[in-house]
């Protein structure tokens, strides 16, 4: 695997949603003050009510964020893809602690920037505030969404779900996309919010009808054009140029 060097990262993470869009001298002042870090699998990148020191981006790999059930379990909330930003929520008020877990399930990679790099590019010029305002308003709709889509029905909450992965960790493959992270049927049940008996009965029922393949332990092929059949006119915004990975 080809080693992480900051050029690299800034050829990645320039494609992305927000730091594509930043003025030339915040994206230099972010890139010399971040660093590059790598996670085994399995890895905590901070606990939750860990202090908060900074915020991340996901250069590879397969990074999760989970959060605390009603009995203290451990729920699957988000899988982050490549050139997502995750971690910055709390900087912006002076947040102390972590309220989410961000870990590994495989080895990967991240650009850190410190909370004091973040501060001081923050009040170097007004503008830059704006922007990490703006990182902070991406992700806010992004949480309005799935919000309003927790009132859908299960079937197209799971085809939704499946569709974003597929978008952040899928590898085209003869008109279908594989899914290049292991993710189980008890994992999406847990992101779409349902049992793992009703999420394996509609994984056998769509394999039944080919809008996916996935049996066993294998990684999930996904038919995206027969799953995108279940959608609605709210999931335009799924094709805006904004990204939601």
């Amino acid at each position: 695997m080809q080693p992480w060097s900051k050029d690299r990262a800034d050829e990645l993470l320039s494609r992305g949603y927000w730091f594509g869009a930043l003025p030339r001298a915040m994206k230099q002042s972010i890139l010399d003050r971040g660093e590059i870090r790598e996670f085994k699998s399995g890895a905590a990148v901070y606990r939750l009510g860990d202090p908060v020191d900074g915020m991340y981006a996901v250069l590879d790999g397969d990074l999760r964020a989970y959060v605390q059930g009603d009995e203290g379990e451990r729920i699957l909330l988000r899988l982050f893809g490549p050139r997502t930003w995750f971690g910055e929520f709390h900087l912006l008020d002076g947040y102390p602690t972590r309220t989410f877990e961000a870990s590994t399930a495989s080895h990967s990679s991240a650009f850190f920037l410190p909370k004091e790099a973040y501060d001081a590019i923050a009040d170097e010029h007004p503008e830059n505030y704006r922007h990490f305002v703006k990182l902070n308003c991406i992700h806010v709709r992004f949480l309005v969404r799935i919000a309003v889509e927790a009132r859908s029905n299960a079937p197209r909450r799971t085809a939704r779900t499946l569709i974003r992965i597929a978008k952040m960790h899928g590898q085209a493959v003869e008109g279908t996309v594989e899914i290049g992270v292991n993710v189980n049927q008890s994992e999406l049940a847990s992101l779409v919010g349902v049992s793992r008996q009703y999420m394996n009965e509609l994984i056998s029922a769509w394999n039944d009808q080919g809008l996916i393949n996935w049996k066993g332990n294998g990684r999930p092929v996904v038919f995206v054009d027969k799953l995108k059949t279940l959608l609605t006119p709210l999931d335009d915004w799924m094709n805006d140029s904004e990204s939601w990975v």
